[in-house]
């Protein structure tokens, strides 16, 4: 068969397809995949159909419906990630065993985790960046189970991310804590009103965020059940600014907010809690030399050890 064909004589031609197919499903179609690949739109169909051929089946719907991986696809996509995660660890040793530090550091970060003055992820990239100017980023934003799965699949070497569950498979540094406090629009009436106590608070409607995070955390513990979901920080804002929600926010994405008068700070002594952040490595495989030394420069530059 020729699926077994590809398997058999794997060559860097055919890592190449894998790595044109992942940017393809990704981006969620040919058309969208032409910027972040800078080749026409013909030439990534050329390449898909080689991919299709090569493996002997179907790997996406495209056409006037749009565009959409079949169930084979789906799952090409996935074995293709570990694949190539597991190519970049090999070619990370071995330019660690024959030179300095060069390669490219896969991070993912949560929601609104730059903007905090408390963070030092963009010295440390310079600190990097001077010490290894061989070195190349590549920043991803997404939610807690994202970053858990990436870092666990080899998509992703450190991520940076609100401790949320506790787990074995990943070895976490300190890095942070911030204060989540409750908002309100000025036209909300429990705004208008002043202040209103914990039980008038818990009968408001909330907005949560609909993953597992400290905010879902939180809600559990205080029995609270959100009247509305999002799924980032910003959407949060959008909802809470209707005057129809409450909601928790980051303290010092919430300010500027307050500042320009769209958010008040509803004071309570329960309904609040702490976010605290860590950095974070896949236990097995173990990180390469590159997210071993970005982690120490990192946890260095926010006072505590790096455990590596």
């Amino acid at each position: 068969m020729k699926t077994r064909a590809l398997l058999q004589n794997l060559a860097e031609a055919d890592l190449r397809l894998l790595r044109i197919f992942m940017a393809i499903a990704e981006s969620g179609g040919l058309t969208a995949a032409e910027l972040r690949l800078n080749i026409s739109r013909s030439v990534i169909s050329r390449h898909l159909k080689d991919l299709e051929a090569r493996l002997g089946m179907r790997l996406c719907e495209r056409g006037r419906a749009g565009f959409a991986l079949t169930e084979e696809g789906a799952q090409v996509l996935e074995a293709a990630r570990r694949l190539l995660a597991q190519v970049e660890h090999f070619r990370g040793e071995v330019a660690r065993l024959q030179s300095g530090m060069r390669g490219e550091l896969l991070i993912v970060v949560f929601d609104k985790f730059v903007t905090n003055p408390a963070c030092r992820l963009a010295e440390c990239i310079a600190r990097l960046g001077d010490e290894a100017p061989d070195v190349g980023f590549d920043v991803h934003v997404a939610g807690t189970a994202e970053i858990d799965k990436g870092l666990l699949d080899g998509r992703f070497h450190v991520g940076i991310h609100p401790v949320h569950r506790a787990t074995d498979s990943l070895v976490s540094v300190p890095l942070f804590d911030e204060p989540m406090r409750l908002y309100a629009a000025p036209s909300h009436p429990l705004a208008r009103h002043g202040y209103a106590d914990d039980d008038l608070l818990r009968h408001a409607d909330f907005v949560g965020l609909g993953y597992h995070s400290p905010n879902m955390e939180h809600f559990w513990r205080l029995g609270l059940h959100p009247a509305a979901r999002v799924f980032d920080q910003e959407a949060s804002v959008l909802l809470i600014r209707s005057g129809r929600y409450i909601g928790f926010l980051p303290e010092h994405y919430a300010c500027s907010f307050e500042q320009q008068g769209q958010l008040v700070c509803l004071p309570s002594e329960n309904l609040r809690y702490r976010c605290e952040w860590v950095a974070s490595v896949a236990r097995t495989p173990g990180p390469g030399r590159i997210a071993r030394r970005f982690m120490e420069v990192l946890a260095h530059l926010h006072g505590a050890a790096a455990p590596l």
